[in-house]
């Protein structure tokens, strides 16, 4: 009788672990999918430059009421993370941002790597909300950036990526004088050696304007433009003259290289 007895309970025990560690996992699983997004982002060490307020929802699926970042104000921020890919060592999440008829969304994935990925991104700017970037410059501007990149990528010192179209459009001087330009698109191509290359040309009938431009692994970014104004002897024609002097075309060359990172 006691050997039976001791076998039956450990039966007991041994039918059953499995239901106490599914209930278990199931338990905490669903502690963590709803963990409120305020308990965790306040304790994060986020940079000086981002400010945020008012956050709601979870960790996996919440919403900041306003972002702020360096004095640009990006409006509401949404997200919706996708637990699977944590099994795989990446965070992955749907991120989208709006402000009034401004918008930015794509879907994004970090790797433990290191690597940035960005897929069907889509975005609405107004350039003018981007005017504390230059903060203390002695002039301001205006316009509209959009653009569509289906597939882009980065990984610092490593590689580089970007695919897709930014189209430039109304964009205009406000000060020290008011002056149009018109726009300008640019097609991005990602390129063997972490290289990506891009072709801009003008839009409208005030600026004519064709170049190349190159960002590299390294973060060096180089322009090459050759631009003339359509209309001779007009304002836009005598603002562009300060570039630069004209070559034997009438046309204006401008070549630059930038460090945007280091």
């Amino acid at each position: 009788m006691r050997v039976n007895y001791f076998l039956s309970a450990y039966s007991w025990v041994r039918g059953n672990i499995k239901i106490i560690l599914t209930v278990s996992v199931l338990y905490l699983f669903f502690l963590i999918i709803n963990i409120p997004a305020n308990f965790i982002i306040p304790v994060l060490k986020l940079p000086e430059s981002v400010k945020i307020t008012a956050i709601s929802g979870t960790v996996w699926s919440g919403k900041i009421k306003n972002m702020k970042f360096s004095g640009i104000d990006l409006g509401s921020v949404n997200w919706n993370l996708q637990p699977a890919y944590l099994l795989l060592g990446a965070v992955a999440a749907d991120i989208s941002m709006s402000k009034d008829q401004q918008h930015i969304t794509s879907w994004v994935k970090l790797s433990s790597s290191g690597k940035v990925e960005l897929e069907e991104t889509r975005f609405l700017i107004d350039l003018a909300s981007l005017q504390p970037l230059i903060y203390g410059m002695p002039f301001s501007y205006a316009g509209m950036a959009s653009g569509y990149f289906p597939v882009s990528y980065f990984h610092k010192n490593n590689y580089v990526g970007f695919n897709g179209k930014l189209t430039l459009s109304n964009l205009e001087m406000i000060s020290p004088q008011q002056q149009a330009f018109g726009g300008l698109d640019i097609e991005l191509r990602a390129e063997n050696d972490g290289l990506t290359s891009g072709r801009l040309k003008g839009t409208g009938d005030l600026l004519d304007i064709t170049g190349q431009i190159t960002l590299n692994k390294d973060g060096e970014f180089v322009v090459s433009v050759s631009l003339a104004a359509r209309e001779k002897g007009g304002s836009l024609e005598n603002v562009v003259s300060f570039l630069g002097p004209k070559d034997a075309a009438g046309r204006i060359q401008l070549n630059n290289q930038l460090k945007l990172w280091h």
